[in-house]
């Protein structure tokens, strides 16, 4: 079954790609807040990129136990 497709193995892939490119994002933005000086910016910002690790680890952990679950995609991702 590791190698079958699997529709909610995707969705919550999906569900870690969002997250992570969100992360890139309020990084960028709070990198250029940090460069600006603007503290509130930064502290908006840094609340946001705390809210979005959540929301990575947390679909991170659903894929990994659906993944363990399941038996598909070896359950792999974010494994070191």
């Amino acid at each position: 079954m590791g190698t079958a497709r699997c529709e909610e193995y995707e969705r919550l892939q999906v569900e870690v790609l969002a997250a992570l490119t969100r992360i890139a994002e309020l990084t960028g933005a709070q990198l250029d807040a940090f460069r600006r000086n603007d503290e509130a910016r930064f502290m908006r910002i840094d609340k946001q990129l705390e809210n979005e690790m959540g929301r990575k680890e947390r679909a991170i952990g659903a894929a990994r136990q659906h993944a363990e679950e399941h038996g598909c995609q070896g359950g792999k991702l974010g494994s070191e």
